[in-house]
C-alpha cells in the first residue's frame, strides 16, 4: 500500500486525539468504506479489508480475538496509525499473520486461549490483552511519515 498524494492531504488534516473510534474520518481519508466488523473497519474499493490501530505509543491486543481469527482474516492488513497529540505522524503495516508471530505466538498458544474462553467459569466478558509498544510496531513495515 503507497499513501497517494490526496491521501496524504487529508490525513494530514485528520485529529484523532482522545477516546474516540475515527475509523470513519480514517477510511474516509483513506478512500475506503467504512464497515464496522469483528477484525475490520473498512474495504478498499478493491474489497481489501483493512484494520485500524490508533495510538500515541503502545496498543493493546485482543488475544481472545486473535483465536478467532480463520487463515483468511490472518491476512488482513493492519494500519497502525501513530500519533503526537491527535496528528497523524507515521503509518505502519502489517497483518494479523505477522502480528501474531512478531507477538511470539503459535498456533498452540491461540488454540489454548481459545479453549479457555469455553470453560464455564471464563466470561467473554474478561478480556486478555497483551500490550504491543512502540518499538515492535516500528518494526513493521513503515508507509508514511509526516514531513
Amino acid at each position: 500500500m503507497k499513501i497517494s498524494k490526496i491521501q496524504e492531504e487529508r490525513i494530514l488534516e485528520l485529529d484523532i486525539s482522545g477516546w474516540g473510534g475515527y475509523d470513519e474520518e480514517l477510511a474516509a481519508s483513506l478512500g475506503m468504506i467504512r464497515e464496522s466488523a469483528r477484525f475490520h473497519d473498512a474495504v478498499s474499493i478493491n474489497g481489501k479489508r483493512f484494520e485500524f490501530k490508533k495510538q500515541a505509543s503502545q496498543q493493546w491486543i485482543d488475544l481472545y480475538k486473535l483465536s478467532q481469527l480463520s487463515n483468511a482474516d490472518k491476512l488482513i492488513t493492519i494500519l497502525f496509525f501513530i500519533h503526537k497529540e491527535g496528528k497523524i505522524v507515521e503509518i505502519y503495516k502489517t497483518n494479523y499473520k505477522k502480528l501474531i508471530k512478531s507477538m511470539g505466538m503459535k498456533v498452540w498458544d491461540l488454540q489454548a486461549i481459545n479453549k479457555l474462553y469455553q470453560r464455564e467459569a471464563m466470561s467473554k466478558a474478561i478480556q486478555m490483552k497483551a500490550p504491543l509498544n512502540f518499538s515492535k510496531i516500528s518494526s513493521f513495515k513503515l508507509i508514511w511519515k509526516r514531513k
